[in-house]
């Protein structure tokens, strides 16, 4: 595992995310397209709060979409089962799941949800850009967390 796979968790954290263990994928309704974003930076807390520092997507169309790094927050996240309710880019995102595996080093957690539509004026550049940001986008996720 290379060195920059795991950053160091901050003071009082529990888990921080494993970068190269970590998969994201979006897709609009009806899936169109397919998106998987990259994570560069994370850490979360059972039965507490969960952060994920978004990278910019792979595919073009949603890289329009969502310009700006994104931050995926959640003040209260529980573990069993895994539920999260928060926000990235001024959505709501409620992702219901299950802790795949835990051990005293490691949890991996699974998730998939909704993310509401977009409620920003804000206009994204195109035509096909704008029908995605308006539409309600399904997430899922793969997760491993290390101490």
């Amino acid at each position: 595992m290379p060195d920059t796979a795991v950053l160091p968790a901050p003071p009082g954290i529990g888990y921080t995310l494993r970068r190269d263990r970590c998969v994201i994928e979006v897709s609009p309704r009806p899936p169109v397209i397919r998106g998987r974003l990259t994570a560069t930076g994370g850490h979360w807390t059972p039965g507490s709060t969960l952060t994920i520092t978004l990278g910019s997507f792979r595919t073009p169309l949603l890289r329009r979409t969502f310009r700006d790094e994104l931050t995926f927050t959640a003040e209260e996240v529980d573990d069993d089962p895994f539920v999260v309710e928060g926000r990235v880019a001024g959505r709501e995102v409620k992702l219901r799941g299950d802790v795949r595996h835990r051990d005293e080093e490691s949890v991996v957690v699974w998730a998939a949800g909704f993310v509401a539509p977009a409620r920003a004026s804000r206009r994204p550049a195109g035509r096909v850009a704008r029908l995605l940001a308006r539409r309600r986008l399904r997430v899922e996720i793969a997760i491993e967390f290390v101490r």
